[in-house]
C-alpha cells in the first residue's frame, strides 16, 4: 500500500479509540425505559450505530427533539460510563503519530460533555491539537462539516489529512472532505485491523 505525505491524522472516537458500545446500548435503553418504550436490541443499535442526533430520533426516539434528546444522551450515559473501555492500541498509536510531529484530531458525533469526559477519564486530550464535536457544526457525519472544521482549525487542505473512523458515516463525511479515509476493520480508501497499522501510510 502506498505511503503518503500527511500533516495530521484525524480520528473518530466510539470503536476506534474507546469501545463505548455497551454504554450507548445501556444509555439508548435507559432513555426508551422512561418513556415506556420497549428495550432495542444489541444488533438494531450496531445497524444504526454513531448516527447523527436526527437519526436517533428517526429511528429510536420519535417523541424526542434534538436539544432533548442531546441532555438525555449526557445524563444516562455518564450513569453507564464505567463501562467505556479503552482499546490497547490506541495510546501506542496516538504517540507514534506525535512522535513524528504530525497535528491529530478528533471528530465524534457524540456530545461535547461526553467526549470531554471520556477524554478526561483515559487522559486522551492531551494527544489532540482539535476536538470537534457535532455540537459545533451545523450537520454531523456523514456530512463533512465536522472534518473540514478540524481542518481549517488545523490550517491544513483535507488532502493533507488521514481520517480513521470505523463506520460508513465516517467513511463518507472523510470522502466529502477530501480526506484520505482508512477504515478500521471496514473497508475505506484503505483498511486496518489495527491502530498501529497506520504507519504504513504516512511519511514525515
Amino acid at each position: 500500500m502506498p505511503k503518503k505525505e500527511v500533516k495530521a491524522v484525524l480520528f473518530d472516537l466510539d470503536g476506534v479509540l474507546v469501545d463505548s458500545f455497551k454504554a450507548w446500548h445501556r444509555t439508548f435503553n435507559d432513555i426508551r425505559r422512561i418513556d415506556g418504550k420497549k428495550p432495542i436490541s444489541k444488533k438494531l443499535l450496531m445497524k444504526n450505530f454513531g448516527m447523527p442526533v436526527e437519526k436517533d430520533i428517526q429511528i429510536f426516539f420519535p417523541d424526542k427533539n434534538a436539544a432533548e434528546l442531546t441532555k438525555l444522551k449526557g445524563r444516562y450515559f455518564l450513569k453507564n460510563i464505567s463501562v467505556v473501555r479503552l482499546f490497547p492500541g490506541s495510546v501506542p498509536a496516538l504517540k507514534e503519530i506525535r512522535r513524528k510531529g504530525l497535528k491529530t484530531g478528533l471528530i465524534s458525533n457524540s456530545t461535547a460533555l461526553i467526549v470531554k469526559k471520556i477524554l478526561s477519564n483515559y487522559r486522551l486530550a492531551k494527544f489532540f491539537d482539535v476536538v470537534v464535536t457535532f455540537q459545533d457544526v451545523k450537520f454531523g457525519k456523514p456530512a463533512p462539516d465536522m472534518v473540514l472544521k478540524a481542518c481549517k482549525i488545523l490550517k491544513i487542505r483535507p488532502s493533507e489529512a488521514i481520517l480513521v473512523g470505523d463506520s460508513m458515516n465516517d467513511m463518507t463525511a472523510g470522502k466529502r472532505a477530501g480526506c484520505t479515509t482508512v477504515g478500521y476493520r471496514i473497508k475505506g480508501d484503505y483498511k486496518i485491523g489495527d491502530l498501529k497499522e497506520i504507519g504504513r501510510f504516512i511519511y514525515v
